[in-house]
């Protein structure tokens, strides 16, 4: 009997769990299986993965680098972002941002700058393409830039006049190896009006991301969950992503990213998700993109390092990056533990996997450890 069927009959399963694992999924279905059992949720999300990836689980030593803190979007979530004129307003000239990669290349073997920053009106694509080939230069082609947001790159395009195309296609001759999903959220339209009314709609995340990966750019997808959506909204988010997935084809992986209260957007909120939420969140993922996303990560970043040793075994297969010089979630007054490779690698072991370092796109770095 196949493992999955084997789990189902066991559990006395709801059809709409079904539904999610011959990938017909629909809200309602989404919905019913995040209120399904967690341990049902558990089992049939680990005997999914392990027919992706098996036991074995990725990582990849990176850094952020936060060029700046100007950001003129306010979303109500960031404690991060200032507006431009602040006293703590800062914004890291090209070589000076390069060279902090530089070093932390040659510290630690970064093999990815997630580079992040925020909507900076005194920016153009010459300040980015500048950072790019600086950073490419100084690291002698060795890092990859995962870089810059949707919302970045909208707003560049806006500023130059120019098509979201043309900037994509500028920004890779730079150096631009790939997107990170920064600024989804939760790609509903009460949600974004509520969160980030600037931003515009869902459909501008996704018609970047979408002519990214008409370009052949990957990218990873994101969701933070945890603050004013409802049920039906995430199941609409993930329904998106699914669909984005299936248009393109570029999907690398998928992040869950737990809100952490900070800012006036906690005064509205009853409580801080729990971590079996976080175990839910991850394995209802699962369930929804199969092997079609085949990684998803453990988001020990907002979950901790036990809730996210938990997620290997609801779903996840990555454990993300050691997340060097990493800013924003310190300014919500989030303590972050430092990373090197054995404390990942410990991690990974101590929750049953065999842990294996990647590179930028997902694939087993030759000779690493692990």
């Amino acid at each position: 009997m196949d493992p999955v069927e084997r789990v189902l009959r066991e559990s006395h399963y709801d059809a709409s769990l079904v539904r999610l694992l011959e990938g017909r999924p629909t809200v309602r279905a989404i919905v019913d299986a995040f209120r399904e059992s967690l341990g049902v949720l558990g089992a049939l999300a680990d005997t999914v993965t392990r027919g992706v990836s098996g036991r074995r689980v990725g990582y990849i030593v990176n850094m952020i680098l936060n060029y700046s803190n100007v950001c003129i979007v306010r979303c109500s979530f960031c404690a991060f972002h200032v507006p431009p004129g602040h006293p703590r307003a800062y914004t890291l000239d090209p070589k000076t941002a390069a060279a902090k990669v530089a070093e932390h290349y040659e510290a630690y073997g970064i093999r990815q700058v997630l580079v992040q920053g925020g909507v900076n009106p005194s920016l153009g694509l010459d300040y980015y393409k500048s950072l790019f080939r600086e950073i490419k230069r100084v690291t002698r082609g060795r890092v990859a830039i995962h870089g810059l947001s949707p919302v970045e790159i909208e707003w560049v395009a806006r500023k130059e006049g120019m098509r979201v195309r043309e900037v994509l296609e500028e920004l890779r001759e730079a150096g631009l190896d790939s997107i990170p999903g920064g600024g989804a959220e939760i790609l509903s339209e009460r949600t974004r009006r509520l969160l980030s009314p600037a931003k515009g709609g869902p459909e501008a995340w996704i018609r970047v991301m979408d002519e990214a990966m008409r370009l052949g750019i990957p990218i990873s997808a994101t969701m933070m969950y945890g603050h004013i959506e409802r049920l039906e909204e995430r199941a609409e988010h993930l329904i998106r992503i699914l669909e984005l997935q299936r248009r393109r084809g570029r999907i690398m992986a998928f992040i869950a990213w737990r809100y952490q209260p900070a800012a006036k957007l906690a005064e509205k909120m009853p409580e801080k998700a729990t971590g079996l939420e976080h175990l839910r969140v991850v394995a209802v993922s699962r369930l929804v993109f199969r092997h079609e996303i085949p990684w998803i990560q453990a988001g020990w970043l907002t979950a901790g390092f036990d809730v996210a040793r938990l997620a290997l075994h609801y779903g996840a297969n990555d454990w993300g990056g050691t997340l060097y010089e990493e800013k924003v979630l310190p300014a919500a007054g989030v303590p972050l533990p430092r990373l090197v490779r054995e404390k990942v690698e410990r991690l990974i072991r101590s929750a049953g996997r065999e842990p294996f370092e990647r590179d930028n796109f997902y694939r087993p770095v030759a000779g690493a450890t692990g």
